[in-house]
């Protein structure tokens, strides 16, 4: 099957978002943001791992799954161009679903990312009981150079819209 990486990861995106409720419980968002301000890095993943044991099973799991997989694109960055960084980005307002319009998840965001970001890295640790790994100390891949880069993103964008593609059914006559 020929699919875009960018339409199955905008499937999954859009799945998350119809759920009732945030994968990650709104209920431990406090817990999680207080645990990302733990400036010992050893004793912030323990916290963390305490954390995620009170998920529901069924959040847990799939979870467990989606951190994984995340951790296996990040691990081939140099090719995907997605680290652990970027896909935290990318993820953490879909798992966690916070309210942008509350001023105090503005406050929160990057510690919100950096939560995720640590699930990602440390997927072993939490899920498997793996030892910490040590993260790289590059905050992201740099794109390759070359005509390597034209080819991988030909391959990973969709079509663009033609224009008679766009359409915007308007009323026959006005509303008023």
């Amino acid at each position: 099957m020929d699919v875009a990486v960018n339409a199955v990861a905008g499937a999954l995106k859009a799945f998350f978002a119809d759920l009732p409720d945030p994968l990650i419980p709104y209920s431990l968002h406090p817990e999680l943001v207080e645990a990302a301000k733990i400036v010992d890095h050893y004793e912030r993943l323990q916290v963390l791992k305490e954390i995620v044991r009170k998920f529901p099973p069924v959040n847990y799991e799939v979870f467990k799954y989606v951190t994984t997989h995340l951790n296996r694109v990040s691990q081939h960055s140099k090719t995907t161009l997605m680290t652990a960084d970027n896909l935290s980005i990318c993820f953490w307002p879909t798992l966690m679903r916070p309210d942008f319009e509350n001023k105090d998840t503005l406050s929160t965001t990057k510690l919100n990312q950096s939560v995720i970001e640590s699930f990602i890295q440390q997927c072993q640790y939490f899920f498997y009981g793996g030892e910490i790994t040590e993260p790289s100390s590059a905050k992201g891949t740099p794109p390759p150079h070359g005509h390597g880069l034209e080819s991988l993103l030909a391959l990973q964008l969709p079509p663009p819209l033609q224009p008679q593609q766009i359409q915007h059914p308007l009323p026959p006559e006005p509303l008023i």
